[in-house]
């Protein structure tokens, strides 16, 4: 992996916050207030600050999952598990649902809280649940997601020093989101939307989800408060066959009309299309780029996070670009046509045909 990547993520990362006071309710019957260090976890926007889109309608996993996602699962490309619930100090959670290949990974959660909690309360005064220090992990301890928040901690209590952390920590290098809906009285359902990018989630027979805090963040006086329940929740569930292999499909370059834009790669996948191009001088966005299939239907940019999607300056002053768009294999056809645009309104079109 390359290190200057890491030592970016690790800056954004391991940031040691001031010392503020932080609510931990240690069970349900007796609720204790400490004191300690916070890390100042990075939060979940792009590097360019854009955030995940919210305006996806709602499907089974929550509003921040791209339509290639819908696509797959309308095509029943999702595992529904609903593992027994295990609850710890009041609390309990089961997992309902999940949804992994080469490019997403998509979680449910349901969270129930017994009397002792009134999560009416909890959600008021802009209040938020999520879950701090989520990890998910294979059969072969390969790392498929960690929250910011717990890669943080791990970093700051393994390593002295950034340096060390850069060269030793295996970080998730994905973007991320999680919301939360609630079902019923004091029930909620949490919902993890995550992308690979730039790196693939890894190919997965089984994985063990564990997780430790689950937090409820509020504001008070103008101020952001947060009271963490502790508990010890952990699941190991199966990967369906369908998931548990790659459906990567390779596409090769035919032509590009601006031949000083050079072709990396194009892949896609059952939940996304991605494409990789360098030397792209005078790029931009714009709100027409899209993938187009042979039978002339367009697909456009998914447009969760920076992750999926990205002009960059390199070291030697070329710019690069790639995309995400919510094109699966479920609609994509041999020869694609994809439509980008420079800033002074020039059209670049890049055709593609399947690599067999």
């Amino acid at each position: 992996m390359n290190n200057n990547r890491i030592f970016e993520k690790v800056k954004m990362k391991v940031a040691i916050s001031n010392v503020k006071e932080e609510d931990i309710a240690m069970n349900k019957n007796k609720f204790n207030i400490g004191k300690g260090i916070g890390i100042a976890a990075c939060i979940v926007l792009s590097m360019s600050g854009v955030a995940f889109a919210t305006t996806q309608i709602i499907n089974k996993f929550g509003a921040n999952s791209s339509d290639g996602i819908q696509t797959a699962i309308n095509n029943e490309y999702y595992s529904d598990v609903n593992t027994e619930y295990k609850d710890a100090n009041g609390i309990s959670t089961s997992i309902e649902s999940f949804l992994i290949d080469d490019s997403n990974f998509d979680m449910n959660i349901n969270i129930k809280f017994d009397s002792n909690y009134k999560l009416q309360e909890m959600l008021s005064n802009e209040g938020k649940i999520d879950i701090m220090d989520l990890k998910v992990v294979n059969e072969k301890n390969e790392k498929i997601f960690a929250t910011r928040e717990l890669e943080a901690e791990e970093m700051t209590s393994l390593y002295k020093t950034e340096q060390e952390a850069r060269e030793n920590y295996d970080s998730y290098m994905g973007a991320y989101s999680e919301n939360t809906e609630m079902i019923r009285q004091n029930e909620l359902k949490f919902y993890l939307t995550a992308t690979g990018n730039p790196i693939h989630f890894p190919v997965s027979q089984k994985l063990k989800v564990t997780f430790n805090k689950i937090r409820n963040r509020y504001w008070q006086n103008g101020e952001e408060k947060y009271i963490i329940y502790k508990g010890e929740w952990s699941y190991e569930i199966d990967v369906p066959e369908k998931m548990a292999k790659s459906n990567i499909v390779n596409y090769k370059l035919v032509s590009i009309s601006d031949e000083d834009y050079k072709f990396e790669s194009a892949k896609v996948s059952n939940t996304a299309f991605k494409i990789y191009l360098n030397n792209c001088n005078g790029i931009s966005w714009n709100d027409n780029e899209c993938v187009e299939t042979s039978n002339g239907n367009r697909f456009y940019p998914a447009h969760m996070s920076d992750g999926d999607g990205e002009i960059s300056v390199q070291g030697d002053g070329k710019v690069r670009y790639y995309q995400t768009f919510n094109l699966t294999n479920y609609d994509a056809t041999d020869n694609l046509k994809v439509h980008i645009f420079k800033s002074n309104g020039e059209e670049v079109v890049i055709e593609l045909v399947k690599d067999n």
